[in-house]
């Protein structure tokens, strides 16, 4: 009898130990299961995060390599000089309506059928009046809000804060460089207070148009 109660005790002991290690074993499995997928989750998102930094990288240098708005392009000595100034008004709406006063220089959109933008840095000069050409670009407290192909532009008033503002205006090649005469920027600027009665405050012309009327 004592003999048959020690077997029964062994055959529980050991059937407790093996569900023990086939426990053991799961949950060790289980585990090895979650580490495979989270280094492979780690491994996907540090991928993602390696492509989109390259990328955004690339685009930057893009943008650096395509923005020429901060070179400068010397006028030929022989070209006539030009001049540019600026007048503001407000919109009987919304806004300011902008107009551009031009002396020797001739506005107007890139050329078509231009194939690479090193075709358009150089300098330009129209056949019949001899005058440098190109656009202008427009800047609103120092941030560019577009290029300017014509002499009256409407400005919203999203574009302004309440207070003092300034807007300038350069002159451009076709290529987006800013021209210069004497080593000077052809740029004009106003300096407005839209809380004041009198909307402009100051104005410079680096190249001020000269009423002769």
């Amino acid at each position: 009898m004592e003999c048959h109660r020690l077997q029964d005790v062994n055959n529980i002991s050991g059937g407790s130990g093996s569900e023990y290690h086939f426990h053991h074993r799961e949950k060790v499995n289980m585990m090895r299961k979650y580490f495979i997928l989270a280094l492979i989750t780690l491994t996907v998102i540090t991928n993602n995060v390696s492509a989109q930094t390259e990328s955004s990288k690339q685009s930057s240098m893009m943008k650096m390599t395509m923005d020429h708005s901060h070179l400068p392009i010397a006028a030929p000595s022989n070209a006539p000089k030009p001049a540019l100034s600026l007048s503001l008004t407000k919109d009987a709406m919304s806004g300011y309506n902008l107009h551009l006063q031009l002396a020797r220089y001739q506005l107007m959109p890139p050329p078509e059928g231009v194939v690479s933008m090193s075709e358009l840095m150089s300098a330009t000069r129209n056949k019949e009046t001899g005058f440098i050409e190109g656009h202008a670009h427009l800047y609103i407290n120092g941030i560019k809000i577009q290029r300017v192909y014509g002499l009256d532009v409407h400005l919203p008033a999203t574009h302004f804060k309440q207070g003092v503002n300034t807007v300038s205006v350069t002159l451009n090649n076709h290529g987006h460089m800013y021209w210069t005469v004497d080593e000077k920027k052809v740029v004009s600027t106003l300096y407005i207070d839209n809380t004041l009665p009198q909307l402009i405050k100051h104005q410079f012309d680096s190249f001020p148009v000269e009423n002769t009327g």
